[in-house]
């Protein structure tokens, strides 16, 4: 009897609560540990599993109890998140094992408030997220984060802001709330550039950076010289707003950066009265292109009334207890987390530097 072909074979077909995959689906790595009569399975996840340890780890451990009745099985899962190869061969951040580019082809379609739903429901499961909030020219992230102190500096670096389990930097803790800025696009590149370098962050899983809106120079110069892991593009379901995230779309691939999959945002109206649901910005649009260039559709966000107050307050929805929608964030963001751990690793920083003398 081979215990690993029964093992592949039951996560197949086991269902995992929450996500809507089979636990085959999650790229999960065991080992086998035989004492006798007793396998010991011992899982490892490239994603952070917190939120559903317990809830998998005991499907995990019935459906294999009912594979191999002659045995006493026991389950144990743990997550491993590992840094991932980027555009630049051997490049990556200080302190961040992963960074993730969340833009958007067009203004107005919610990028910031995906951006801030998606690293709290990250820490939230057990990661250490950070966001950089790289639209200088309207940083909104310290107001969704509902943080608005000074920034403290230490032997020259930024430290960064903690918020809802989160570390953030943004140029809106660098400037008066009335202060206008206006730089050309050079000198903000280089900007964005000088202030993800000069922050200490502290030992990340992940970096979201909120990038500005459209796909100009701006956009180009930041992922021609950001280590980037991955990217995420976020649309809205009408027409014109895939368009433009088509664009993005081809922005990355021209610069060899994986787009890890797309997120439509305002996906249906909720009414705060009775709870119906229309498609007030059409539907299926993020769907139909997502299938058309091949990448996975992330999630579906609704247009909700309390998220838009949740952000006015500071509070990310995803932040708040189990209802339907911060489980929706959760879902998308294990998702994401997901599809980022199935991509190469980078060992660039595994080796030491060779001298050739």
């Amino acid at each position: 009897m081979n215990v690993e072909n029964i093992i592949h074979a039951v996560l197949m077909k086991t269902p995992v609560p929450f996500l809507n995959l089979n636990a085959s689906e999650l790229d999960l790595k065991f080992e086998v540990t035989q004492e006798g009569q007793q396998l010991t399975m011992a899982f490892s996840a490239s994603f952070p599993i917190d939120f559903i340890k317990k809830s998998l780890s005991s499907v995990l451990e019935k459906a294999l109890a009912d594979a191999l009745p002659e045995f006493t099985v026991i389950v144990t899962l743990e997550s491993f998140i590992r840094a991932h190869k980027t555009q630049l061969a051997g490049k990556g951040l200080r302190e961040v094992k992963n960074t993730i580019a969340v833009a958007s082809g067009k203004g107005g379609v919610g990028k910031s408030t995906v951006t801030i739903n998606l690293a709290t429901a990250l820490a939230r499961s057990g990661a250490r997220v950070g966001i950089l909030d790289a639209d200088i020219y309207g940083p909104s992230i310290p107001i969704m984060l509902g943080s608005k102190e000074a920034l403290n500096i230490q032997d020259d670096r930024y430290l960064p802001i903690f918020a809802h389990g989160l570390q953030a930097m943004s140029i809106g803790y660098l400037t008066k709330d009335e202060s206008a800025l206006i730089w050309r696009g050079p000198m903000l590149a280089k900007a964005l550039i000088q202030m993800l370098d000069i922050t200490a962050w502290d030992s990340l899983d992940y970096l979201f950076i909120d990038l500005p809106p459209g796909t100009g120079d701006i956009q180009l110069s930041l992922v021609q010289k950001i280590p980037l892991t991955g990217a995420i593009i976020v649309t809205t379901p009408q027409a014109v707003a895939t368009l433009d995230a088509e664009k993005a779309i081809n922005l990355f691939s021209k610069t060899n950066i994986d787009v890890l999959g797309i997120i439509e945002n305002m996906s249906s109206h909720v009414c705060s009265h009775c709870g119906h649901q229309e498609a007030i910005f059409s539907e299926g649009g993020a769907l139909a292109l997502a299938k058309r260039l091949q990448k996975p559709l992330l999630g579906q966000i609704p247009l909700d009334a309390k998220m838009v107050r949740h952000g006015d307050e500071g509070t990310p929805t995803a932040s708040i207890g189990e209802d339907e929608l911060a489980m929706t964030w959760m879902t998308v963001a294990l998702h994401t987390a997901i599809v980022l751990g199935k991509k190469p690793l980078n060992y660039a920083d595994k080796f030491p530097n060779i001298v050739v003398e």
